[in-house]
């Protein structure tokens, strides 16, 4: 009993933590490593620079997908674990899409886009190699893995 008492106040603290804060440590620039990501739709150019703050995750982004899918965004979101709206999110398609950041450790988010309510990706972030890589693994509403996506910072 002792011991299911303190994984459980472990886990309360972890969830605690882990639900309001971003990750500063992803501040600053990162360019996609093509030859690194495993990438189906061969997004061959991304550059995200990360300006986060403890409560705001906060990024510009440039990408090419190809010769007539190019584009710039800035875009900000809370890392509270709580759906906020965001219809200028990355590829969505709905007025009224919605973004859940959370922290899962200390080095790593979870990330849930909804549209209409409805779970379209998640994706997870963990910073690696002494915080000098970020690997980005989306998944789509039923869970499988479609796209592993390595950046390097700059």
């Amino acid at each position: 009993m002792r011991v299911l008492l303190i994984f459980l106040t472990l886990l309360t603290a972890f969830s605690a933590q882990a639900a309001t804060d971003c990750i500063l440590e992803m501040n600053g620039r990162w360019a996609l490593n093509p030859e690194k990501s495993l990438d189906p739709e061969e997004l061959q150019y991304e550059i995200l620079i990360f300006t986060n703050t403890e409560t705001e995750q906060r990024y510009a982004m440039e990408f090419s997908n190809g010769p007539d899918d190019n584009g710039t965004l800035e875009w900000s979101a809370p890392c509270d674990g709580r759906d906020h709206p965001s219809p200028d999110f990355p590829w969505s398609t709905a007025e009224n899409s919605t973004v859940a950041i959370s922290r899962l450790g200390e080095k790593s988010e979870f990330v849930v886009q909804k549209e209409d309510g409805v779970l379209t990706t998640t994706y997870t972030r963990v910073l690696a190699d002494d915080d000098q890589t970020m690997i980005s693994v989306g998944r789509n509403a039923a869970g499988k893995i479609v796209w592993v996506r390595v950046f390097d910072r700059e």
